[in-house]
């Protein structure tokens, strides 16, 4: 593995753990609570880090190919996250979270592949045109921590 890449691994291994502790502790209640700030319910924010890691797992295996480099003109993030949501829904939450580590253990076996001449290799996120590998690596694991915050903000109120 890319030497700098091991500090994404643990930084993912990290959220896995966190969020897979905090949504346990849980209750029924406090899983379905929305954020104010995310707009996310505990369960939904799993939901979409599931569909979302999994998407930019695929986005950079594509990009590494150089294929499907550029987002569709068609494409709504919104609507994306809300069918992540909605094809999660009525998972219980073990179902849920074993998809979780499902998805991780797929993004981690990807920065396994990855190459330092695949780090600069560029293609569309939501959040940026022309992001290189790299970032989207970074991206993922700042993705999912800034939702853990989301789920430890809901379940403080």
């Amino acid at each position: 593995m890319v030497q700098e890449l091991e500090a994404r691994v643990t930084e993912l291994n990290v959220n896995e753990r966190t969020l897979t502790r905090l949504v346990r502790a849980l209750t029924a209640e406090q899983l379905d609570q929305h954020d104010p700030v995310s707009g996310y319910s505990p369960r939904q924010a799993l939901a979409h880090l599931v569909g979302g890691t999994r998407s930019m797992t695929v986005m950079g295996k594509n990009w590494i190919k150089g294929e499907n480099t550029k987002l569709r003109a068609d494409f709504d993030l919104n609507l994306f996250n809300q069918r992540q949501q909605e094809k999660r829904a009525q998972l219980s939450l073990d179902a849920l979270l074993e998809e979780w580590h499902a998805a991780h253990r797929d993004v981690i076996a990807f920065l396994e592949t990855i190459t330092a001449d695949d780090l600069e290799k560029r293609g569309d996120h939501p959040a940026q045109e022309a992001m290189t590998l790299r970032e989207l690596m970074r991206v993922i694991s700042y993705h999912e921590a800034m939702h853990i915050v989301f789920v430890l903000a809901a379940t403080q109120e």
